[in-house]
């Protein structure tokens, strides 16, 4: 690139600026006693890199003026990247932060060298690796995109390389300032609008000086900022990404909202619900001390809801369902398609179906959070993940399944205290989980609670205690769904017994039309649990008489099987979710799809 000095009004000017610099003289000023400068540049025109008018290069820098670019001047360090976009079908954002699973490498360092900014600049983030050394920025009178934080001036890379009259879609990186401690490269895509199709995007990055303490501590960049409040809807209208909402003490009645004072685009309503979707980096937390209510009346719908969110955070808050104990369907807090959902020192009690549900949800950590009085259960977390309980009291609840975990990877429980619980039907056991789900119980004690049979499949006890449980130590490990070595004829009568007990409940749902939806879930989980704990059977019965080639083959077949029913059930449910069928639905779903497996291979390597 070629770089060239700023020229002033004229070349006297110049000349006898140079000379008084010579001897240590004050700038020339004009008969109006105002320093004279070089000439400003439009807003549409860069105030650098000009030549000058006889076309030589001027041999001599000129000393440079103050800018309030000179803050930008420095080494910076990534801490958090936010795509926005918008097009016919409405608004999309992300955010990625420094502390993130997988966060771009970037660095940023801005020289002055007489009046020209120059940037080096490197970022690695998937596949794509970026690096510029040396660019020259022109500075200019406007913002660097449309929402840019400071709206009065940017610095615009230019580009010597490219001739940007052959690349209609050809993207700036421009660099701005939030506030006087935040650097930001962005770049913004904003092609002619059509008649046919409009589009517009900003990618933009933040940077904090290399020298700036924030960057140890990650958890602390993802709110840019805090606000309080002190009633449901203010704290709705509030929801926004990147923030912390203070949570003043009182009862947040999400049923006396009333729907025209709700303005926020994080906000939907539906299935006589609020739910929180699409945003990234909140915490709800409860101010110091206070004591914060989240309620609801309806019985059918979750007392809180979050879709399609990442590292949403919930600490100090109470919740339940405002009515009588035994009357809901609808859980306490409900997550789906969600990613990295925190749930800190909380209490959450019935009648809600279960303190926490979650549906393909990924790192749902809960600490130090009470889970009590809940009518099916304690926890419902289906096609989710690396879940984690840790120093939870988790109690006096009835009458299903307490911790149902399908189609997950991993799910720990950490010195948490279980008392007081109840599963009253000898189909449901304390702790039901999928063919490849691990549960660990670490350091826990179980006090006084009744099942017929701990577990469907083996789980991890490390350490814990037991305590006037109804079910002895043996059953606390015995593992029913996998215990192999059954024969071929016992496989075939469990056959024979699940399809005598599927014709139970089908003539059930068809003879009984006042069922409510509480008893349907319970059979939708009946019939899921009833045909994927004969695959379990017979799958042990495959590994002790099939060949290791053969195994193999049929493995890798049933793990494409396991992503194909996941898929199914969550589209059978997709219409319903967060909603008080949504369990009914993807177990019907997962029953059929289950059982039809279970014939296949019955019929291939059983009879």
């Amino acid at each position: 690139m070629k770089h060239y000095a700023l020229i002033g009004k004229s070349l006297t000017i110049m000349l006898m600026a140079g000379m008084l610099a010579g001897c240590g003289s004050q700038p020339v000023t004009d008969d109006a006693g105002e320093t004279e400068t070089t000439e400003s540049a439009s807003t549409s025109e860069p105030q650098s890199g000009s030549a000058s008018e006889s076309g030589a290069e001027v041999a001599q820098t000129v000393a440079a003026a103050p800018s309030p670019a000179d803050a930008m001047v420095g080494d910076w360090e990534f801490m958090c990247s936010i795509y926005h976009s918008e097009d016919e079908e409405g608004d999309y954002d992300y955010v990625n932060m420094k502390g993130d699973e997988y966060p771009p490498e970037s660095e940023v360092r801005i020289r002055k060298d007489g009046d020209r900014f120059l940037m080096d600049y490197t970022c690695y983030e998937f596949e794509s690796n970026e690096k510029i050394y040396g660019a020259e920025m022109d500075y200019y009178d406007r913002a660097a995109y449309r929402d840019a934080y400071n709206q009065d001036w940017c610095l615009e890379m230019h580009d010597t390389f490219l001739d940007v009259t052959e690349y209609d879609d050809f993207v700036p990186i421009r660099l701005s300032m939030k506030g006087d401690d935040v650097l930001v490269v962005s770049e913004e895509y904003l092609p002619d609008p059509s008649e046919e199709y409009s589009y517009y995007s900003v990618n933009s990055k933040l940077y904090l000086k290399k020298s700036d303490p924030r960057l140890d501590d990650a958890e602390s960049l993802r709110y840019f900022d805090a606000v309080t409040v002190s009633n449901a809807t203010d704290m709705l209208n509030s929801v926004q990404n990147n923030r912390k909402i203070i949570l003043e003490g009182g009862t947040y009645d999400f049923s006396s909202i009333v729907d025209k004072e709700i303005d926020n685009k994080f906000v939907s309503h539906e299935y006589g619900q609020y739910s929180l979707s699409g945003v990234s980096n909140l915490c709800l937390e409860a101010e110091d001390g206070a004591d914060v209510q989240f309620s609801i009346d309806d019985p059918y719908s979750p007392v809180f809801t979050i879709g399609s969110s990442s590292h949403v955070t919930l600490r100090g808050i109470t919740a339940g369902h405002n009515v009588e104990p035994g009357y809901c369907s609808g859980s306490v807090f409900y997550f789906g398609d969600s990613e990295y959902v925190t749930v800190d020192k909380c209490s959450l009690y019935g009648s809600g179906t279960y303190g926490i549900e979650a549906s393909y949800v990924g790192n749902v950590h809960v600490t130090d959070t009470d889970i009590h009085e809940c009518t099916y259960g304690l926890i419902d977390l289906r096609n989710s993940g690396n879940a984690s309980f840790e120093n939870c009291k988790l109690r006096d609840s009835s009458d299903l399944t307490m911790i149902n975990f399908y189609d997950g990877y991993e799910l720990t429980f950490d010195n948490c205290e279980f008392s007081g619980n109840k599963s009253a039907y000898e189909t449901c056991y304390f702790v039901s989980m999928g063919e490849y789900d691990r549960v660990t119980f670490r350091n826990c004690s179980f006090k006084n609670n009744q099942f017929f049979t701990f577990s469907n499949r083996e789980v991890t006890m490390e350490n814990c205690t037991y305590d006037n449980n109804y079910a002895t130590f043996s059953d606390l490990i015995k593992s029913v769904g996998s215990e192999g070595g059954l024969s071929k004829d016992q496989i075939l009568a469990n056959y024979d017994d699940a399809l005598r007990r599927q014709g139970e409940i089908d003539d059930k749902l068809n003879s009984d039309s006042l069922l409510d939806q509480l008893s349907l879930n319970q059979l939708a989980h009946e019939e899921y649990d009833l045909w994927d704990t004969l695959l379990n059977q017979i799958w042990g019965y495959m590994s002790e008489t099939l060949d290791e080639g053969t195994m193999a083959t049929v493995t890798e077949e049933q793990r494409v099987w396991i992503r194909d029913k996941e898929a199914s059930m969550k589209e059978a449910a997709s219409g319903f979710e967060g909603g008080s069928m949504q369990p009914m639905v993807e177990y019907g779903s997962g029953a059929t799809t289950t059982r039809n497996r279970v014939e296949e291979l019955l019929n291939r390597y059983v009879r």
